[in-house]
């Protein structure tokens, strides 16, 4: 195999280019087109179907409810408008919220108002000192099975069988208690030596007036990826606006009229997760650039020198943005979801990071804008090449009409561009392909796409990707033509 790694050029190695039909024949690819594409033209290449969800009406109608609760706590506390934004978020997406602030800056009866507009849950309330212990949080060791050697937690009434908890001074709690919530604030699992058990917990506010270090604390700020800072306000208008909220409800929370069922909740929480709101690459290639961006931009700051974000936080966005795409009432995620990133990325809270952020996706948009149409293209041809190459793990060879489909359909994805022309040329040059050349033939197709990509390519980011691409095309030749030479491929494995 070593043999047949591609030089830094990109170029084919000389074992393709032997393997690469260059004369047409009478029998070329584009004139069997005519002959088949005519009689069925929703054939999905390769034989892979796209699941499609379906998403019920009223869906929207429970997120114009939730807007319509967003709305009821704003207006009964004062000045925390983004910050029940992102609580929201993290309640859609299955995620927990830190709220950090000063003594005395309402952080708990936010939480509890932000509880109130739900029916029917069942909340944990815990206040957390360096002595609770996890019997406090998991519930009391049984008896019984303590007197046969056992530590079993009951945990009827805790943490465990809640569907939302609020966890005041959440870092006063010892490192051991911290430690012990870790799985159940990521896998919804109490896991306790042998008793492993299954939580209902959907989310989790946690308050605290400070951030001490260690590193038990930095795997539980881990957890809680959504984050907000209040700061001290005391603006006189704003100030005037509490005194107004405190003299009608007299410091107490209030109940809205209707509240918000939990299946509610769950049913859009479900859509999101199964992705049944579509996210264009396009959107996600933004997302990645501009993730990128900012993490270089905070790493120029004094302190922030190994500032990143992981690979989990990263693809956890695309829920965030699925579930600002609901609350707009729309089943597709567009650039200004992009806008509201800074739920999840930043600090809420903190203007700074805001307003750095911002710039990025801004200066973003405009900067692919000349690219947008061709990484559209990009993706069309990368999808179609997992198909095939899904195709190829499930059967050893792709037969003559679906080649000739998957051919026509790569055609169309260049219909408009400049470049139509010499796709077609080359594909003209391809001619006929035996049982065994094939898929070879769609390889070398493949690579002439990445070679009229780069060319039509503006921005380096996005040569940048169309390289990536080419190599994925590049070793899948390489482990194509190994199985060709009678190793054992497992295709499945090498999917991408």
């Amino acid at each position: 195999m070593n043999n047949m790694i591609i030089d830094k050029n990109n170029k084919y190695s000389e074992k393709k280019q032997k393997e690469r039909i260059d004369q047409p024949t009478e029998k070329s690819l584009v004139n069997l087109h005519d002959g088949v594409l005519g009689q069925t033209t929703d054939f999905e290449p390769c034989g892979v179907v796209e699941i499609d969800f379906t998403i019920d009406e009223n869906i929207f109608e429970i997120s114009h409810e939730i807007k319509e609760f967003i709305h009821f706590i704003c207006d009964n506390i004062v000045g925390r408008e983004e910050i029940v934004n992102q609580a929201f978020y993290a309640f859609l997406t299955g995620e927990h919220q830190l709220l950090l602030g000063k003594t005395g800056m309402a952080k708990s009866l936010l939480a509890r108002q932000i509880f109130e507009c739900f029916h029917d849950v069942r909340i944990f309330e815990k206040h957390l000192t360096k002595d609770t212990t996890p019997d406090n949080i998991f519930g009391a060791y049984g008896m019984a099975e303590m007197k046969r050697g056992k530590m079993i937690h009951n945990i009827e009434g805790s943490i465990v069988t809640a569907d939302f908890a609020f966890l005041d001074e959440i870092f006063d709690a010892n490192d051991m208690l911290l430690r012990s919530l870790l799985s159940l604030l990521n896998e919804r699992k109490l896991i306790n030596g042998a008793q492993v058990v299954d939580s209902s917990l959907n989310t989790v506010i946690a308050v605290s007036n400070y951030i001490r270090a260690s590193e038990t604390l930095e795997a539980v700020l881990d957890r809680f990826i959504y984050k907000s800072y209040i700061q001290e306000n005391k603006n006189l208008y704003y100030q005037f606006s509490i005194d107004q909220v405190y003299g009608a409800n007299v410091g107490n929370i209030r109940s809205p009229q209707n509240k918000l069922s939990l299946a509610k909740l769950r049913k859009i929480k479900n859509i999101i997760k199964t992705q049944a709101i579509k996210m264009p690459e396009y959107i996600l290639f933004l997302k990645n650039y501009i993730l990128r961006q900012y993490s270089e931009e905070m790493r120029k700051k004094e302190g922030m020198e190994k500032f990143t974000i992981s690979d989990r936080t990263s693809a956890k966005v695309q829920d965030l943005l699925r579930a600002s795409a609901v609350l707009d009432g729309r089943n597709v995620v567009e650039e200004k979801d992009l806008d509201n990133l800074f739920y999840l990325i930043c600090m809420v809270g903190n203007k700074e990071e805001k307003t750095r952020l911002q710039v990025i996706i801004d200066t973003t948009k405009n900067y692919f804008y000349k690219d947008k149409e061709l990484i559209g293209r990009v993706f069309t041809i990368m999808n179609i090449f997992h198909q095939c190459k899904i195709t190829l793990a499930e059967k050893p060879l792709i037969e003559d009409e679906e080649l000739i489909l998957v051919i026509k359909k790569i055609e169309q994805s260049f219909l408009g561009s400049s470049l139509n022309h010499r796709l077609t040329n080359f594909i003209n040059k391809l001619g006929d392909c035996t049982d065994r050349s094939r898929f070879m033939c769609l390889l070398d197709l493949f690579q002439e796409c990445c070679i009229l990509f780069k060319d039509m390519a503006t921005r380096k980011e996005a040569f940048e990707m169309i390289s990536g691409f080419e190599y994925d095309v590049d070793l899948f030749y390489q482990i194509y033509m190994k199985s060709q030479e009678g190793y054992k491929v497992n295709f499945s494995d090498k999917i991408m």
